[in-house]
């Protein structure tokens, strides 16, 4: 880390841009890593995090929540949360080594930075940070999908992760034969009523509706509403231009923020309706979101074996089609002129 003891500030751009930090964007062998073949990396400014917990969390992390950033990076989100907020913990899981590091150098410097600092001269941000736990701020490098870090996912609270523009679906390989995303959804299931997980990448997809939906289309059908239609309720916030991020990009673009809530069931286990096929019971009766095995998500009927379909959404279909489009032309660019074309 000597490299990063400069008498120079450094800039969370140059920190982004730094050959230490992106070379695992395109190689994890560093690492010795065999689950996952590269790691994209990529964070928002101070002012995108400060929009988070405004509009998402309406500022309400409190002290007896546990903050986890899944692909915690440079650490520069999980700092800011632990700094703003009133949290018990904050805990980032990061593959990369390097970026740990960055990491860990990063908040050493923070605190000494507040420890040098007089009482009289801190702003209110600093004394609210100097008073609450950040200094249980604890970065671990590891592997979020590996099974000896599933208590501490299930002990969240409130979680964050960084996973826009597929670079935890299609574009990062995993030795799995699942997506990350798809392991993040299953994460998710595994938490404890009233968790909220924010991403920058909806997971309909592998979540499919909430709740409301879901008892929206069964009132439709002249059926009771539950509270096991699924487990989770969904909600989708703007939170501005690209340029709250640190890669940028076009001004016209927005940035979404995806905000899912753990919702209460009937049981301990997640549980989720979906079954479409003819009078199955599955229609009427829930089946368990999470295998009792693997802790991923299942898509079979418990009753009837058959796939389940989650969700019917125009998203969702339109997803599955631009990726399968991406993987049969060679890329996202081809799905952009095919758009063009058709325009």
């Amino acid at each position: 880390m000597s490299a990063l003891k400069t008498e120079k500030p450094l800039s969370l751009g140059y920190v982004d841009q730094s050959t230490l930090v992106t070379k695992a964007n395109h190689s994890l062998r560093c690492n010795n890593n065999t689950k996952q073949d590269n790691a994209q990396h990529g964070t928002l400014s101070p002012e995108g995090v400060r929009r988070v917990l405004e509009m998402c969390l309406l500022n309400s992390v409190a002290k007896d929540d546990v903050v986890v950033d899944i692909g915690s990076g440079t650490g520069m989100v999980l700092c800011q949360m632990a700094a703003t907020t009133s949290c018990q913990k904050a805990v980032g899981i990061e593959i990369d080594r390097n970026r740990c590091n960055v990491a860990k150098f990063y908040k050493e410097w923070f605190q000494q930075y507040l420890a040098n600092k007089s009482e009289c001269s801190m702003n209110m941000d600093a004394k609210i940070l100097k008073e609450t736990a950040f200094y249980s701020v604890h970065v671990q490098e590891g592997d979020f999908t590996d099974p000896s870090n599933m208590n501490l996912l299930r002990s969240a609270t409130v979680m964050y992760c960084n996973n826009f523009n597929e670079i935890f679906g299609v574009r990062t390989r995993t030795g799995t034969g699942y997506t990350l995303d798809y392991h993040l959804a299953s994460a998710f299931a595994g938490t404890k009523p009233g968790t909220r997980l924010i991403t920058l990448e909806s997971l309909n997809e592998h979540l499919g509706d909430d709740v409301d939906l879901l008892n929206k289309k069964i009132a439709m059908r002249n059926k009771k509403q539950t509270c096991d239609a699924t487990f989770f309720k969904y909600k989708k916030f703007d939170l501005g231009s690209l340029q709250l991020t640190s890669w940028g990009g076009d001004r016209e673009k927005r940035l979404y923020a995806h905000m899912y809530t753990r919702t209460e069931q009937s049981g301990t286990h997640p549980l989720w309706l979906g079954c479409g096929t003819d009078q199955c019971e599955g229609q009427q009766n829930p089946t368990k979101a999470l295998d009792e095995v693997n802790n991923l998500l299942t898509r079979e009927c418990a009753y009837c074996g058959q796939e389940m379909r989650l969700s019917r959404t125009r998203y969702v279909q339109r997803r599955k089609m631009e990726i399968n489009n991406e993987a049969d032309n060679g890329g996202t660019k081809a799905i952009v002129r095919k758009r063009k074309k058709k325009v």
